[in-house]
């Protein structure tokens, strides 16, 4: 796959290893997560990342992050070669990872802080990314007062606010139930559209992948390196009512089932819809055609 230099995310090469403990010998071995990884990230993109568990998709995350550094490869953004974090990337998880004594206001401005942006220019650009992600009214209230949407909203408003040049999303909607992601969805495509992020999300749903990106990413399983990257050519604006009715988007989600199929029998679980079973008639015929 030819890599742009020029893009705004540049991945060469990345092979990550870890050295475990074999329970039974006692040893320690290699674990390959991730091996002749490569790949290229426009400016303003959106990338959704699938693959089987244990690929190694929250790893690169790491990797482009900073977190972690890789035995070998290297990472690019703006031309610039990443050594560790930095305020040009903002972290989303699945977990939040909001601060329980801080009210809403003040966990949304604590990327302002770290940048030493002066009290009120904090308060009024907070104010702007919690009215943008739906959370007018709930200022001073606490993390433990808000439901998990709610929270996961929060955390976007957070990343936003310090203005990112990339949001890397580790399956950041894995733990809220059906009816909410499917609105934390549409939120963020909305977000998106207006604020026009590169993104790179990592996700176990495919649905979820073909809802939000304009390309999917298909991991192997481990050790992890690209399979296939799909364009996904479905209008914009979207939403998550709209795709379920769309036959394009059926027949390109059971693509990526397809591809993803071809990498091993761990992957039959994949294509389950995000409430456990498969979201349409189209999606049950295709399922069951498959196993």
């Amino acid at each position: 796959m030819a890599i742009e230099q020029s893009s705004k995310i540049v991945l060469k090469n990345l092979k990550q290893v870890y050295h475990i403990r074999n329970q039974e010998t006692k040893r320690v071995e290699e674990f390959v997560a991730l091996e002749d990884f490569s790949l290229s990230v426009n400016e303003g993109e959106f990338i959704a990342v699938v693959g089987p568990s244990g690929c190694g998709k929250s790893t690169l995350l790491d990797v482009v992050a900073g977190l972690t550094k890789t035995k070998s490869g290297e990472i690019y953004i703006d031309g610039k070669i990443v050594t560790g974090p930095a305020l040009d990337r903002g972290f989303i998880m699945q977990g939040y990872a909001l601060f329980p004594w801080r009210t809403v206001r003040r966990n949304v401005e604590y990327g302002l802080e770290v940048k030493h942006i002066h009290k009120k220019e904090r308060a009024v650009v907070a104010k702007q990314y919690i009215d943008l992600v739906g959370l007018n009214g709930f200022e001073d209230r606490y993390p433990s007062e808000l439901s998990g949407g709610m929270r996961q909203r929060v955390a976007i408003a957070r990343s936003l606010a310090y203005d990112p040049q990339v949001l890397l999303m580790d399956e950041p909607f894995a733990a809220v139930d059906a009816q909410t992601r499917e609105i934390l969805q549409d939120e963020l495509l909305r977000i998106w559209e207006k604020t026009q992020k590169t993104i790179i999300f990592i996700t176990h749903s495919i649905e979820e992948a073909v809802l939000l990106a304009g390309k999917v990413v298909v991991m192997t399983k481990r050790p992890g390196h690209i399979k296939k990257i799909l364009d996904i050519n479905l209008p914009r604006p979207r939403t998550a009512t709209d795709m379920r009715s769309s036959a394009d988007y059926g027949s390109i989600a059971r693509r990526v089932w397809e591809i993803l199929n071809d990498v091993g029998q761990d992957n039959k679980a994949t294509w389950i819809g995000q409430d456990g079973g498969p979201k349409s008639i189209a999606d049950k015929i295709a399922l069951s055609a498959l196993l």
